[in-house]
């Protein structure tokens, strides 16, 4: 159901109640009024009888001309009775000039006790009838009925024209929407109609401008990076050109002169050759890790956080073997790669840094994952600089743009109840689940 509908609708409820409401007040006013009307004609009744009574009439046909008197009344019969409550005459009533509805006669027609007047030989009975009465209030009913029942179609109609004119911005606006989400950021929306609206389609203008820029951007950055990649490829094949060839090259020709150095009894040349090939296939294999570090220098594939920290401090225990490493690692795999990176990133600098510059006897790793995030912290006992003295190299600057691009802050503080300092990275719940 679209909002002009729902709008509408809420809009004619309300309007319906509002009517309903008025419709029950002028009901019970119209009750009040025609209960008063009976009374009032039930009252001039008696005071009629008793003067004719009182003047004249006491024989029985002057009492039968006196209830005749009653005939065409619109709100009072009479009835004449005899002593034994026999009737001996009686008025007849206005006939309705409209049929009513039972219900409407019931609802607004209270019945009033009758009047019963003594006379000479018998009584007179008085009854009040709201039959003409409220056959007026249904007549008038009826037309205001109709006159509202119009108003209320016209007021409906009003209000749909009305809301069709305030929404149409709207319909822009979603067609605009529909165009960025298309990837057409030239989209914009004339700010006219209601200030609001206005204000959403200056906004909608502003965003689409922005979207468009970074498109551009996005769209440059692109272009840099396959440059790069096309740089780094040539970079790579002239590395590997230029220092694996010529030591495959050596290799190879000293492989070939073994066999002619074994068989001649050359056999001191021939290790010799058999070194140089050696020496060369371990250069050959440490500038190829240099490369594969390049182009991936942290890959998990199926390794866990965990076990990736613990090759971190594997490999800095056997280089310092009189430092103690502590770990407190809970692994998490819900983390994406990206997120165990920065992870890795941040430990592994915080590691060197701490060897670098501080001399430290022990180093705590721990990686925690609270109601705010995912907390990295790396503490050392180094006699280092303090917090203050900190000069951010290349390795902190990196560790800190990792951290940031993944919405998270990194803090550097001394370390609590003792020297040495306190790495502290937080990455948020959304980038570290």
């Amino acid at each position: 159901m679209s909002l002009r509908v729902r709008l509408v609708l809420w809009l004619g409820c309300v309007l319906a109640i509002t009517l309903a409401l008025g419709c029950a007040l002028a009901g019970w006013r119209a009750g009040a009024s025609v209960r008063a009307e009976m009374q009032a004609a039930l009252s001039t009744g008696q005071q009629n009888v008793a003067n004719a009574i009182a003047e004249t009439a006491d024989t029985p046909d002057e009492l039968r001309h006196l209830v005749a008197t009653f005939d065409g009344n619109r709100h009072v019969s009479a009835v004449l009775r005899d002593g034994k409550g026999g009737v001996v005459a009686a008025s007849a009533l206005q006939p309705a000039a409209h049929p009513i509805p039972g219900w409407f006669l019931r609802l607004l027609g209270s019945r009033l006790p009758p009047g019963i007047m003594p006379v000479p030989g018998g009584s007179i009975t008085l009854t009040a009838e709201p039959a003409n009465e409220v056959g007026e209030v249904w007549d008038e009913a009826s037309d205001a009925v109709r006159t509202l029942a119009l108003f209320f179609a016209m007021s409906v109609l009003l209000i749909h024209w009305t809301v069709g004119r305030a929404l149409a911005p709207l319909a822009r606006l979603s067609e605009s929407f529909e165009r960025i989400g298309a990837g057409d950021y030239a989209a914009r929306i004339n700010p006219v109609g209601p200030p609001e609206l206005a204000r959403l389609a200056s906004g909608f203008n502003r965003m689409a401008e922005q979207l468009g820029e970074a498109e551009s951007q996005n769209r440059s950055l692109r272009e840099q990076l396959l440059n790069l990649q096309e740089e780094e490829r040539a970079e790579l094949a002239r590395d590997l050109h230029d220092d694996v060839g010529p030591f495959l090259f050596a290799a190879a020709i000293d492989a070939a002169a073994i066999p002619g150095l074994l068989a001649a009894g050359k056999t001191l040349e021939a290790e010799e050759r058999a070194d140089s090939i050696r020496d060369a296939v371990a250069h050959m294999k440490s500038h190829i890790r240099s490369v594969l570090g390049r182009l991936r220098p942290l890959s998990f594939g199926s390794v866990g956080l965990a076990e990736a920290i613990e090759n971190i401090v594997v490999f800095w225990r056997s280089s310092h073997p009189g430092i103690t490493f502590a770990t407190d690692i809970e692994d998490d795999d819900s983390l994406d790669e990206a997120a165990r990176a920065t992870v890795c990133k941040v430990v592994q600098e915080s590691i060197c840094n701490a060897l670098r510059h501080s001399s430290p006897g022990r180093i705590d790793i721990r990686v925690t994952r609270d109601a705010d995030g995912l907390l990295v912290r790396v503490d050392d006992d180094g006699a280092g600089p303090g917090a203050e003295g900190v000069t951010p190299g290349f390795g902190l600057v990196g560790m800190q743009e990792r951290v940031q691009a993944q919405r998270g802050t990194l803090a550097i503080t001394a370390r609590q109840g003792g020297r040495g300092l306190a790495v502290m990275a937080r990455l948020p719940l959304e980038a570290a689940a």
